[in-house]
């Protein structure tokens, strides 16, 4: 679910107070600076969301190039076997074929790796409980492993590899389409372990907080890893966020910073 389409359900719900008494104007005022406020974060985690979107186009395209590219490898492989079967072994025409197969399997191999290098620069944005999905954990164990493989051993199992890529793919843009929730233990900035809820807004933002309120925090993914930010002082708020996010009622509005990476 993209955050935008959550705007025009806030504009609907403040059509019941036109019937009624217009407030004070401070208060008017007050009203108008919160849901300009909250428009405003809410386009800049739309913001994110797009940065997001732009990178998975690249490699969405960039896999369906490298699944084209297969299919035409696999068929050139089909007919110099064929060709192999009926020519002469030694004839010139086979040692082409022979030297063209080899080098359409480099190239794959070279194509295979960079994305999945790619794959691998983006671990970091991926928080814990994407990264300790066992699906997910299974995959990233496969990637790192194909990342280790000599230059000599890059071309064995590509299909596999490339398999294993793609599903991977898959999984971080249906993260990433989700406002996800969370339990988690965290240190206060006394060492402190609490059991929290933090809500994950996709690869965006995430806010978190425990039972009773006395500790919250606020993250954001980073080169190096997510990075949360003890912000006792908004314990209140992301209580109701946690509230409306498990809860199958109507959402109700929750102001929160949006915290600069």
């Amino acid at each position: 679910m993209r955050l935008s389409t959550l705007i025009p359900g806030v504009v609907f719900a403040t059509f019941p107070l036109l019937g009624q008494e217009p407030p004070a104007p401070a208060a008017a005022d007050e009203l108008r600076t919160s849901v300009r406020e909250w428009v405003e974060t809410m386009q800049k985690i739309q913001l994110e969301e797009d940065n997001w979107e732009k990178d998975r186009e690249v490699l969405k395209g960039y896999k369906e190039g490298l699944e084209k590219e297969i299919d035409d490898l696999k068929e050139q492989i089909e007919s110099a076997k064929t060709r192999k079967e009926g020519g002469d072994k030694l004839s010139l025409d086979k040692l082409a074929e022979r030297d063209r197969y080899a080098a359409a399997q480099a190239e794959l191999a070279r194509q295979l790796r960079v994305l999945e290098e790619g794959l691998a620069a983006k671990l970091p944005l991926f928080p814990e409980p994407l990264r300790q999905q066992p699906k997910v954990a299974v995959m990233i164990d496969s990637l790192q492993k194909s990342l280790q493989l000599p230059a000599d051993k890059q071309a064995e199992e590509a299909s596999k590899r490339l398999f294993n890529a793609v599903e991977l793919l898959a999984e971080i843009e249906k993260f990433q389409q989700l406002i996800s929730v969370f339990p988690e233990l965290r240190k206060d900035s006394s060492d402190r372990e609490f059991k929290m809820q933090v809500v994950y807004f996709g690869l965006a933002m995430a806010y978190g907080v425990n039972e009773d309120g006395s500790f919250a925090v606020v993250g954001r993914p980073s080169a190096d890893g997510w990075k949360f930010t003890e912000r006792n002082d908004l314990a209140p708020q992301i209580q109701q966020l946690v509230k409306s996010a498990t809860s199958e009622k109507d959402a109700t509005f929750s102001q929160l910073p949006l915290i600069q990476p």
